[in-house]
């Protein structure tokens, strides 16, 4: 099996944990995963496999990326999916111009090593929960209560995808945002 990497924003601990907490009080058992709270992140570009040597030039040019730190906000809870049998359930992020102009320089730098397999629109979120394990379905809008959560976006990072092990989203390099850029 090949190792598949993406670029994205862990989520800081603190928000990480009460988003957990938040899910936990919904007595969600209609999926087969829960993300746990050091697994989450934002997902900036899935890149999949990647030669090594492509990957390490994507890596080393990804330190050029001049952005100040921001702060994004958790804006409810959203679907992918049909709205009754979701494959995932999602944090939605509020509307960022900064994190739209990061995932865009992302974007910028990966497609010049190719490394571009992602062609879907970018939907910020953080996954709560995949894979619709089956049996009834959900309520016709479903509720769910989330509390304001919001967090600081300081550093992104190149992850490698380790599914068998306890984190699953390992970083292979971290790229700090500078405040004055």
């Amino acid at each position: 099996m090949q190792t598949h990497y993406f670029i994205g924003i862990n989520i800081p601990e603190a928000a990480a944990k009460e988003l957990a907490e938040a899910r936990g009080q919904w007595n969600l058992q209609s999926h087969k995963k829960y993300t746990r709270p050091q697994d989450m992140h934002i997902t900036l570009l899935f890149i999949g496999s990647a030669e090594e040597t492509q990957l390490q030039e994507a890596a080393q040019a990804l330190e050029e990326i001049s952005q100040a730190p921001f702060d994004l906000a958790i804006n409810g809870v959203k679907t992918f999916g049909n709205p009754q049998t979701p494959r995932i359930i999602y944090a939605a992020i509020a509307d960022s111009a900064p994190l739209m102009e990061l995932q865009e320089k992302v974007r910028e730098i990966t497609r010049k090593f190719n490394l571009s397999s992602d062609q879907k629109p970018f939907v910020p979120h953080i996954t709560l929960a995949a894979k619709w394990a089956g049996g009834s379905e959900m309520e016709e809008a479903p509720v769910f209560k989330m509390p304001s959560i919001s967090f600081r976006v300081e550093e992104f990072s190149l992850f490698r995808i380790e599914p068998q092990n306890m984190r699953k989203y390992v970083p292979q390099a971290t790229y700090r945002l500078q405040e004055g850029v």
